[in-house]
């Protein structure tokens, strides 16, 4: 708030307390302290004390001696200004994004799909919603069509196997960018794969060993070359960046 704001402080203990008694008390900050003789705003007798905004009842009284606990705030002047929006008048963009069903079941090598749904709930000027689908093990592909929906819209996951994809229950996640903005959501669908897991002649990575630069291990029904020194380091889980290339299915 800028500006002092002006407290009368008025005395409870017996006996007047005039302006000339509270000369001698010190403010910290900028607070200042009117003596006897000082002009008062109209609305205001002495004693009186011009205090910043948060200076503090308890604080006041402290400087004060404990002599005047108690104060009456008055408004602070007007300022030409245009007041600030408050917190509840300004609209955060905002959307939701949801997958129905959110789980489905495929055999390895065969597909399946699912219904994706948006709505906008706070847009100011964008409608437009970027779709991207993460969390996609190897094997398997996924997708959003389209990929940029407009406004509350519905598109459709697609999701596809082959057939030597390692068997398991995997979770994807699907989710929408508002154009222009931070606003996202998010929905997962899980997908579980059946079938048996294809058989690699390669020696199964073994997470005690160490393999030098070369080194070639199978693992989830793929074969994976070291690209350097490495122990402990689970293929597949390192990033394409990562020590361990991804040679294929088996």
């Amino acid at each position: 708030m800028a500006g002092p704001v002006r407290a009368p402080l008025r005395a409870l203990l017996a006996g007047a307390v005039t302006a000339a008694a509270i000369a001698g008390v010190a403010l910290t900050g900028t607070g200042t302290v009117h003596a006897a003789g000082t002009p008062l705003p109209a609305q205001v007798f002495a004693p009186y004390v011009e205090a910043q905004a948060d200076d503090r009842l308890s604080k006041l009284a402290s400087q004060s001696g404990g002599k005047y606990p108690t104060a009456a705030f008055l408004p602070a002047a007007t300022s030409s200004s245009s007041p600030s929006p408050s917190a509840s008048s300004v609209q955060v963009p905002a959307i939701q994004v949801q997958v129905s069903p959110s789980s489905g079941t495929v055999t390895a090598g065969s597909s399946t799909t699912a219904a994706v749904s948006t709505a906008i709930i706070n847009n100011g000027s964008n409608t437009s919603i970027a779709m991207a689908v993460s969390g996609v093990p190897v094997g398997v592909t996924a997708s959003v069509s389209p990929s940029s929906v407009n406004g509350s819209s519905s598109a459709a996951l697609s999701v596809s196997t082959v057939s030597t994809v390692v068997p398991g229950t995997y979770t994807l996640t699907v989710k929408g960018t508002l154009t222009g903005t931070e606003a996202t959501s998010s929905a997962t669908y899980t997908l579980t794969v059946t079938g048996t897991a294809p058989a690699c002649s390669t020696a199964s990575w073994v997470g005690t060993q160490v393999y030098t630069g070369g080194s070639t291990v199978s693992w989830k029904g793929h074969r994976w070359s070291a690209k350097w020194w490495t122990l402990g380091e689970e293929p597949g889980t390192t990033g394409q960046w990562g020590v361990w290339q991804d040679l294929g299915t088996c």
